[in-house]
């Protein structure tokens, strides 16, 4: 096991999830940003609706609400009987009824949600002034924790029951690891529905990534968005890293980097090489059970940050455009220290 050199210390949640230095964000013009329009958001609440619904009305008031919430079911769909008892059967499972009780209870109210989007899809709007404002839904899932905001055909659709809080009991029943349920909150739901919007915009001028640095960038990409469009909420959200975590990352970047290029990893096509900084674990198992996860995803986002420093005049659109790798980190100056 290769162990990097790690500090661990005390610091204020403020010192620890923002950085020191924001040049790359681009400048905006606060006037121009406050005098575009946009109406107000209005989430649908389509687990509201259809819950309200009795069960031997559901082929005709789902065909009434078909007009509002067509994303969801095709009217084709309601002719068929078995479709209709798989609702049914969805709308009487135990465990559908507690989320949907417990929903209910924790997001009775969505306004908060609805000025944040609005806040957001402003700013996106202001850097991409042919960005087409979603619908915004909320919806159920029964248990979609690999995908809890989904992003097509201009909807934005939301899983609230993905977001009951970390320590929700039904999630330790599903056995969802700690480290996964431990975003699985309010302040989280902002945050994946810009990565979400961001993976479309990554999705649309990236080939299929097949090396680490590809990978690297590929979410350094969906990172750097959430820079531009939540610049008021902390790094470490951004990330889901804990406070410890992002501690370890910002001091042992340099480490880190310092070791992909010693090992040759970053154009490695080696897909279990590729996930062990990419993907979900609890920690980078390559280095020390205190080290922070996904760090390739970290770097790659420190990357994009850099070319956005250097490149001040370029729009993300036309970082997003770049799609040979080696270019953009060539053209980053990324050069971070060791310690």
């Amino acid at each position: 096991m290769v162990v990097i050199l790690f500090s661990m210390f005390f610091a204020s949640c403020n010192s620890c999830s923002k950085t020191k230095e924001r040049e790359f964000l681009p400048s905006i013009e606060r006037k121009k940003l406050h005098k575009l329009y946009l109406p107000p958001i209005k989430i649908q609440r389509y687990e509201q609706d259809l819950f309200a619904i009795p069960l031997d009305s559901l082929k005709n008031r789902l065909t009434a609400l078909y007009p509002k919430y067509s994303f969801f079911y095709r009217l084709e769909d309601l002719e068929n009987p078995a479709n209709l008892f798989q609702i049914k059967l969805y709308l009487t499972d135990p465990v559908v009824k507690q989320l949907k009780k417990d929903v209910d209870k924790q997001y009775a109210d969505l306004d908060w949600l609805e000025k944040e989007l609005y806040e957001a899809f402003k700013r996106i709007l202001y850097f991409d002034s042919t960005f087409k404002i979603p619908k915004v839904f909320t919806y159920i899932s029964g248990g979609d924790f690999e995908f809890p905001v989904k992003y097509a055909e201009n909807n934005l659709i939301i899983a609230l029951d993905m977001y009951l809080g970390q320590s929700y009991p039904i999630y330790a029943q599903w056995g969802i690891p700690r480290y996964i349920s431990y975003r699985m909150t309010k302040d989280f739901i902002i945050i994946d529905c810009m990565k979400e919007i961001a993976r479309a915009y990554v999705e649309k001028y990236t080939p299929p990534t097949s090396t680490l640095l590809d990978q690297m960038l590929y979410h350094g990409k969906i990172l750097y968005f959430t820079d531009l469009t939540l610049p008021y909420i902390a790094d470490s959200i951004k990330i889901y890293y804990t406070t410890p975590q992002y501690i370890w990352a910002s001091k042992n970047e340099g480490n880190v980097w310092g070791f992909f290029i010693d090992k040759k990893l970053l154009y490695t096509t080696d897909m279990r090489e590729i996930m062990k900084y990419i993907g979900e674990a609890p920690f980078t198992s390559t280095f020390s059970q205190y080290s922070a996860p996904r760090m390739g995803q970290f770097i790659g986002w420190q990357i994009v940050r850099s070319y956005a420093k250097n490149h001040p005049k370029e729009n993300f659109k036309d970082i997003f455009a770049i799609t040979n790798s080696s270019i953009l980190l060539q053209q980053s100056h990324y050069k971070p220290k060791k310690l």
